[in-house]
C-alpha cells in the first residue's frame, strides 16, 4: 500500500476548509448518510498512535477511546499508555494497547520507531511538551481551558512552543483559544471539536431509573484540585444543618494527596456517616442514576462529560460559573454559582420544590440529546487527522 503521506494528496480535499477565523470552530461534515458513505470511501489508511501519560479512565480518556474505536475500523490505531483501568476498556472496545511505563522524549521516539505512525494524537500540556521536543508529528488533543494560559507565564510559553510545532490543536471549546495570550500565533491551526456522549450506552449501564432516589447530591469525578472536593464537603455540611435528612455521595478516584486532604476536612466537620466515598467505579452511572442532581463545583472544565451523563439520566446539574460548565449549564437544566453561598441556595430550592426539580429534570434531559451525536464527532475526528496528516 502506499503511504498515506502520497494518497492523502489524491483526496477529495474540498471539505477540509480549515478553520474560521474568529472561532476556530470546524465546519460539520459529514451531514446526511449518504455524504458519509462517500466520505469513507475516500479515506485512506493512516496510522495513528494516540499517546496519554496515564492508564486511567476519566471523560478525557473516554473521548480518545471512543475516537479510536471508531477509527480503528479503518485505520491502524494504538492506545500507548501505562497499564491501568483503561486495559479492560481498550479489550472490550477492540483498541490496540501498547503499554509504557511513562512518556519521556525517549519513549515517543521508540514508539515512532517500531509503530511508524503517521500522526500522534496526544492528550494534555506534557505529553504535547514532549512530542514537540521529540520531534514527531502530532495533534495536541486539549481537553481542558486552563486558567493560566491567559498570562505570560512559563505554562503559556510552553503551549506556545509545542502548538506552534503539532500540526494542529484541537480543543473542545473556543474558549481555550480566545484566552490563550498568544492565540494569534496559533489560530490557523485550531480546531474546535466539543465532547460528546453516548447516550444509549450511559443508560444502559445505567439500568431503570429508580422512582424513589438514595442520594440527595452526587459528586462524580477525579478528586483533584481542578474539581475543587473541598467546596462540595463545605457546601454539604452547610446544607445538612437545614436539611438533616439530606444524603451525598461522591463517585471517583483521584490524587493521593487530595483524597487524604478530603478525608481531613470530612472528620473535621464531622460528615464520616453523611458522605460516601465510593472510589472509582468501572460503572458509576448506577449511583448517578441513584442521585436527585449533580453538584460539580469545578474551577474550570474543558467540556465535562459527566455533566452532560448525568444530565441523559434526568439529574438537574449544579456548577460553578467556569469555563467548560457556562456552555452547558443554564437556568432550563440547573444552574450556576460563584459562592458556596450561592451553591447552597440553589441545591435547597432543587431539593425542597418538587415542581422546580421536575422542570429542571426534564431540561436536562433536553439539552443532553443536543450532546449525543456520536457518529459525527468521530467522523469529524477522522477528518481532523486526516487534515493533520496532509499537512
Amino acid at each position: 500500500m502506499i503511504s498515506v503521506r502520497t494518497q492523502i494528496l489524491t483526496i477529495n480535499t474540498s471539505f477540509l476548509d480549515g478553520t474560521s477565523a474568529s472561532t476556530g470552530s470546524i465546519k460539520s461534515f459529514p451531514d446526511t448518510p449518504e455524504q458519509l458513505q462517500i466520505y469513507r470511501k475516500e479515506i485512506f489508511e493512516m496510522r495513528i498512535a494516540c499517546l496519554l501519560r496515564v492508564g486511567c479512565y476519566y471523560g478525557a480518556e473516554n473521548m480518545v477511546l471512543l475516537f479510536a474505536k471508531h477509527m480503528t475500523q479503518r485505520h491502524d490505531v494504538w492506545y500507548c499508555s501505562p497499564n491501568g483501568v483503561i486495559n479492560g476498556y481498550l479489550e472490550d472496545a477492540g483498541v490496540t494497547h501498547v503499554p509504557i511505563d511513562k512518556v519521556s522524549v525517549s519513549t515517543v521516539k521508540h514508539l515512532m520507531k517500531t509503530l511508524k505512525p503517521d500522526l500522534f494524537v496526544v492528550l494534555d500540556n506534557k505529553a504535547s511538551l514532549t512530542c514537540a521536543l521529540a520531534g514527531v508529528p502530532f495533534l495536541s488533543y486539549q481537553q481542558n481551558n486552563w486558567p493560566f494560559i491567559s498570562g505570560f507565564n512559563p505554562y503559556s510559553l510552553g503551549m506556545l512552543f509545542y502548538s506552534r510545532r503539532a500540526k494542529m490543536v484541537v480543543g473542545v471549546s473556543d474558549h481555550l483559544i480566545k484566552t490563550f495570550r498568544f492565540s494569534k500565533y496559533i489560530r490557523d491551526k485550531y480546531v474546535t471539536l466539543p465532547n460528546v456522549v453516548d447516550l444509549s450506552r450511559v443508560r444502559t449501564l445505567a439500568g431503570e431509573i429508580p422512582q424513589e432516589k438514595t442520594y440527595d447530591i452526587c459528586f462524580c469525578g477525579r478528586l483533584a484540585p481542578q474539581k475543587s472536593p473541598a467546596t462540595f464537603v463545605r457546601v454539604v455540611k452547610k446544607v445538612l444543618e437545614s436539611r438533616p435528612e439530606t444524603t451525598s455521595i461522591m463517585v471517583g478516584g483521584g490524587e493521593t494527596e487530595t483524597i487524604a486532604e478530603v478525608n481531613a476536612l470530612v472528620e473535621q466537620l464531622g460528615l464520616q456517616e453523611k458522605i460516601i466515598f465510593t472510589g472509582f467505579l468501572e460503572n458509576p452511572f448506577e449511583k448517578i442514576k441513584q442521585s436527585k442532581l449533580l453538584f460539580m463545583p469545578s474551577i474550570y472544565e474543558g467540556k465535562c462529560v459527566v455533566v452532560i451523563e448525568a444530565m441523559s439520566l434526568g439529574l438537574p446539574v449544579i456548577g460553578r460559573r467556569a469555563p467548560g460548565l457556562e456552555d452547558d449549564i443554564d437556568d432550563t437544566c440547573g444552574a450556576l454559582c460563584d459562592t458556596e453561598e450561592e451553591f447552597y441556595t440553589a441545591i435547597t430550592a432543587l431539593l425542597d420544590d418538587d415542581e422546580l426539580y421536575q422542570k429542571k429534570s426534564q431540561g436536562a434531559l433536553a439539552r443532553a440529546e443536543a450532546s449525543g451525536d456520536v457518529e459525527k464527532f468521530a467522523a469529524d475526528f477522522e477528518k481532523i487527522c486526516i487534515e493533520a496528516v496532509s499537512l
